[in-house]
């Protein structure tokens, strides 16, 4: 006789997060019914470094008040994504900190 598996069934999530992952900004939000510009959200896709050794991520740039003596690194050039551990920082940043907008 044969087995029966066992499937469990996964309810669907309640929010769709939707991303476009651009070399300068990543641009994202949640679907909703009627669209709206609120929904969207716009995160730098970068790190700087401060002279002091701070590094600012994605979005708490919008934080920093000097940007005269940073050095800015992209993670995507020329249409390729060159650097995953700079761009794993930032989606870190942008999509698993509580604190974020757009924390899943």
């Amino acid at each position: 006789m044969p087995r029966r598996s066992t499937v469990h069934e996964q309810a669907l999530p309640t929010k769709t997060l939707i991303v476009d992952n651009g070399a300068y900004n990543i641009k994202a939000g949640f679907a909703s019914a009627a669209p709206d510009s609120t929904n969207c959200h716009i995160v730098p896709n970068c790190l700087a470094r401060e002279r002091d050794k701070r590094v600012w991520v994605g979005a708490e740039l919008e934080m920093c008040r000097d940007f005269g003596e940073m050095a800015f690194r992209r993670p995507v050039e020329k249409g390729y994504l060159v650097n995953w551990e700079a761009e794993k920082a930032i989606w870190d940043s942008t999509f698993l900190d509580t604190k974020s907008r757009l924390h899943v």
